[in-house]
């Protein structure tokens, strides 16, 4: 349900079935209202201290476990029936209203979903305890069911964060309340559908449901491929001719093994897509995803939901398509439906807020290093926080890059982190890459500025000055001292760069305006400062990426940036239009000319020479090594254990996925690569000795001491 509630700009999700409002809470970018709080008198714990406050699951009546079916309790003695219909109904109206304690002196709420989970849902473990981060994801799921603009759920998660448990005790827990419905389960492999998630886990679940809320089941007490809640079938007979239908759901939970089009034309109530940041081809999630999704459609109406969720393999295992899911599931960025591009919500919780041992009787994490010892919810004291546990853990693996890498990627403190690649599969050195953004993540202040150049005043070609704006389209590491900006030099009655000996530039441009499907590569422009030493050296001062609506705003942007700083541009001339821009405007002279040590064998004077081809083989191996080279001896920690200057980490992850036979979708890759390309300085070789053309005569002269041979060349 969406509501407009005071203060907030967006529209927010209530997730009370009864429609009442509390508390709003922000999580991953949506804002969630709570039911309304009750009164103390109806909270569990009210009457415990603080310390005492805690979840407590409460164990079924003696005298119900003997119940093992609706026919036996309809059997019962009345009186014993009227006696516990009261806790029976309780059940059912916590099952759907979600349930009040109190927790450490907090007045918590936990939705139905989730008590359902703590209550009756019997794991591995035995019955589940309570999380903190747990409840986040609870009442994010409970947003995405009431929300509906939404398809349904993604997480991006750390190793055994309990979510495929989470997942099971949610398909029971529905499958067993609706009728004519079909749910459904795929994993990264039909087996793994099956064995760790359908038998191991969905069958255990409603097994240990009470009686009260298991219904009519069809099939055998361990079913292997699905667990149906419909009449069993009826053995016809001379007494029995025709079939009575009973009062089951004919609701059916089954799984699919892991193909693009497993449920295609089937209409799902609610689907689990569980590792789907592990499909490897011939399977491809997104392609399954844009299936699959369809089958929660009908017309314009969501009629079933998702959960999807994953720890995220390398790019080229599985890992680049879920990447692509996360980046079009952001709330943030909805269609005209109020959509997002996948039509879920993502979230991701950092793997400190998540990681088993490490969560208070209370089940709060421990992340920080408390000041005294905490009683545990395993009753094992802890001393010191997650976050120092898991930055431990990094610090024994610094020397091992492929190690650490991997153990980064299954406890992730960010979703970069969790999109990690693998280090074998990344052109670049990306051990270096990762402990560079690393160490960019730790600074304070951030030495990167977003924002945009402009001309003074609006008068063009006269002083350009650069305005700080959140989400502008440049990102600056360093600004050059207030006497080198906006120099103006001439040579031969034409405008040229006046610091060219201290840095350079290089752009990855476009043409177009616009795209027919309304996507494109973007430009891009890096600034670097070479080896002086007048200032920083080595260092990428200035990046740019974005496609404005019209090609002369990107034109106009990057000149503005050249003249503030005063650096030569060197740019792809395979999309002419910003080389012609800059000579119109007469700014060619800031254009540089293709490199002479990256000019092949054919190339001649009379050819044009304004920037440098990117599709030859020569100029694409020079740009890689360029980039390589530079990674090597200026990104991440040196041999003396000193950090590097490359602060910009949009560029350090463009450069992780860079791949040197597919550059199109690496603007930012291609646009550094050529600065370093710009900033090249080839010593002057000498030339090469022909001996072909060589004379050599011998002269004989005779001396006091006998005869010498003197050799003397011509």
């Amino acid at each position: 349900m969406l509501l407009k509630i005071e203060g907030y700009d967006e529209e927010c999700i209530g997730i009370c079935p009864n429609a009442t409002q509390g508390e709003v809470l922000e999580v991953a970018g949506l804002h969630i209202v709570l039911p309304e709080q009750p009164p103390d008198n109806e909270i569990a714990n009210h009457s415990l201290p603080p310390e005492e406050q805690h979840w407590r699951r409460q164990e079924l009546p003696e005298e119900l476990l003997r119940i093992r079916s609706m026919d036996e309790w309809l059997e019962s003695p009345k009186e014993f029936r009227e006696r516990f219909r009261p806790y029976i109904e309780r059940e059912f109206h916590r099952r759907r209203d979600g349930f009040w304690f109190y927790n450490d002196g907090v007045p918590t709420y936990i939705s139905g979903r989730h008590y359902m989970f703590l209550q009756w849902s019997r794991i591995d473990i035995g019955y589940p305890s309570y999380l903190a981060f747990q409840r986040i994801l609870f009442l994010h799921m409970a947003a995405c069911e009431a929300d509906n603009r939404c398809m349904g759920q993604l997480y991006v998660k750390c190793r055994r964060s309990g979510y495929t448990n989470m997942c099971s005790s949610v398909l029971i827990d529905e499958a067993t309340q609706v009728k004519d419905k079909l749910l459904g389960i795929q994993s990264k492999t039909g087996k793994d559908a099956q064995e760790n998630i359908f038998m191991k886990k969905v069958v255990p679940i409603f097994k240990s449901y009470p009686f009260f809320f298991k219904p009519i089941q069809d099939g055998t007490t361990n079913p292997r491929m699905e667990l149906a809640f419909r009449e069993p079938s009826k053995r016809i007979t001379k007494k029995n001719k025709t079939s009575i239908r009973g009062e089951a759901l004919n609701t059916l939970i089954n799984w699919k093994n892991t193909t693009n089009n497993a449920y295609d034309g089937e209409k799902l109530h609610l689907m689990y897509l569980d590792e789907a940041g592990k499909w490897e081809r011939p399977t491809d999630i997104r392609e399954a995803w844009r299936i699959q999704r369809t089958c929660l459609i009908v017309g314009r109406r969501i009629v079933g939901k998702a959960l999807v969720g994953s720890t995220v393999n390398p790019m080229d295992s599985g890992g680049s398509q879920y990447k692509k899911i996360w980046q079009d599931s952001d709330p943030a960025e909805r269609n005209a439906n109020g959509r997002t591009v996948s039509g879920l919500y993502r979230i991701f919780i950092p793997a400190y807020d998540a990681l088993e041992g490490f969560f208070d009787i209370h089940g709060n994490a421990v992340v920080e290093d408390p000041e005294s010892t905490v009683r545990s919810i395993d009753g094992d004291p802890i001393a010191f926080g997650a976050k120092k546990f898991l930055k431990n853990e990094r610090d024994a693996m610094k020397h091992d890059a492929r190690e650490l890498n991997e153990f980064i990627r299954q406890f992730p403190f960010t979703p970069e982190e969790a999109f990690r690649d693998s280090v074998e599969s990344s052109l670049f050195n990306i051990g270096k890459i990762y402990e560079q953004i690393q160490h960019n993540d730790g600074l304070y202040p951030n030495p990167v500025v977003e924002g945009n150049f402009v001309w003074e005043g609006g008068i063009r070609d006269g002083n350009v000055l650069f305005r700080p704006v959140s989400g502008g389209r440049w990102r600056v590491a360093w600004m050059p001292p207030v006497g080198m900006r906006n120099k103006k030099q001439h040579e031969k009655g034409k405008l040229v760069p006046p610091h060219a000996h201290i840095g350079c530039g290089g752009v990855d441009s476009y043409d177009l305006d616009a795209t027919v499907d309304g996507r494109g590569s973007k430009g891009a422009c890096h600034l670097f400062n070479k080896f002086n030493l007048e200032h920083p050296s080595n260092i990428f001062v200035a990046e740019y990426i974005s496609r404005p609506p019209m090609a002369s705003i990107f034109y106009e942007d990057i000149l503005m940036a050249a003249v503030y700083y005063g650096y030569p541009l060197l740019i792809e001339n395979n999309k002419y239009g910003i080389v012609r821009y800059f000579e119109q405007r007469g700014y060619d002279g800031y254009v540089m000319d293709r490199p002479a040590h990256l000019r092949s064998s054919s190339h001649s004077s009379n050819v044009k020479t304004k920037g440098i081809p990117s599709n030859s083989q020569e100029v694409i191996q020079a740009h890689a090594q360029a980039i390589e080279d530079y990674v090597h001896k200026h990104v991440g920690y040196n041999e003396d254990g000193e950090p590097g200057r490359m602060y910009l980490n949009r560029t350090l992850e463009d450069w992780i996925g860079f791949k040197i036979n597919d550059r199109t979708k690496y603007d930012l890759s291609i646009s550094s690569g050529l600065a370093l390309l710009a900033s090249q300085k080839v010593k002057e070789q000498k030339p090469k000795s022909n001996f072909n053309e060589k004379q050599f005569f011998r002269e004989y002269k005779v001396g006091g001491d006998g005869l010498s041979i003197l050799k003397r060349r011509k």
